[in-house]
């Protein structure tokens, strides 16, 4: 009977692999967050991480997201991107990373290099809206390690509107290329109203630039109810971002209002100088200065 016993067990156990059984448990935490990245906070001192879900929710359905700083292990939590910390200390680089929960427990971290934040202000002067100026306020993030500039995004406030003065988010970064101009190694990066760097006619951004993207598709210009881009470039130095401008990084600067607010008829208010960019601006606008500071 005992011999009997052993082989039926045994054969239950190799009936059970044989139609995919196992001793073992199924249960799998998430597979880590994707396309992690930090922007400067609401104030010094604070930082937005944003993601995207994982790729696989493991074994049962995410419950929450942890977002850490280091150094100092500062956490926050949400069920959802973004996660705002609070209480960094300003002026400091720090590290963060993104686990996702379920059931079973966290997922591996999504980790960023080592990141601080800055405030920009790029200021266009306006001949012929005097005392009103073009200026461009914003933040961005900069590792210093691999030399990347991210999350710059901010306002654009229109000279030709108002009073009061008439602003446009600029809340989409879309282009950074290395430069080399004044000596320095450098970054030009470039910050959108709308997720495309469509803001000229035919297409694309390239400052010199003077028509609204789509006017000879026959789109509505954006005064009759079109839509209309708008940008702002910006210099990062990439030794230091918060180095002074000298003129061949200002000639550099640009920007372009081709929304509702900034058009005039078919035209879209911009910002260039001649060195730069072979024009001055559609109202002989051109950029004066940028001044950089960490928060």
């Amino acid at each position: 009977m005992r011999t009997t016993n052993v082989i039926f067990t045994g054969a239950i156990g190799l009936l059970l692999l044989a139609c995919g059984g196992s001793s073992g448990s199924s249960d799998s935490a998430p597979s880590a967050p994707r396309d992690v990245s930090v922007g400067a906070g609401p104030v010094a001192g604070t930082a937005l991480v944003s993601f995207s879900p994982p790729a696989s929710d493991g074994s049962s359905a995410i419950t929450g997201y942890t977002a850490t700083a280091d150094p100092g292990g500062i956490t926050a939590s949400n069920a959802t991107s973004p996660i705002l910390l609070t209480g960094l200390t300003p002026q400091t680089a720090y590290t963060y990373s993104v686990v996702a929960s379920n059931g079973v427990g966290p997922s591996t971290k999504a980790t960023t290099g080592a990141l601080r934040f800055y405030s920009v202000v790029e200021t266009f002067h306006e001949p012929m809206t005097q005392p009103s100026d073009t200026i461009f306020t914003g933040t961005f993030t900069f590792d210093a390690t691999s030399k990347v500039v991210s999350s710059l995004m901010g306002s654009l406030t229109e000279s030709m509107t108002g009073p009061p003065m008439a602003t446009v988010s600029l809340d989409y970064q879309l282009a950074s290329t290395s430069v080399t101009l004044g000596g320095a190694d450098g970054l030009l990066v470039t910050t959108f109203a709308l997720p495309t760097t469509n803001t000229f006619d035919p297409s694309g951004f390239e400052p010199g630039g003077t028509e609204y993207y789509g006017l000879s598709a026959g789109a509505k210009n954006p005064m009759m109810g079109g839509v209309g881009n708008a940008y702002a470039m910006i210099f990062v130095n990439k030794t230091d971002p918060t180095t002074a401008l000298v003129q061949d990084q200002i000639d550099g600067l640009a920007y372009a209002d081709c929304t509702a607010g900034g058009m005039m008829m078919t035209t879209c208010m911009t910002g260039t100088t001649e060195a730069g960019y072979g024009q001055k601006g559609t109202m002989d606008g051109e950029p004066e200065s940028q001044v950089v500071t960490e928060r």
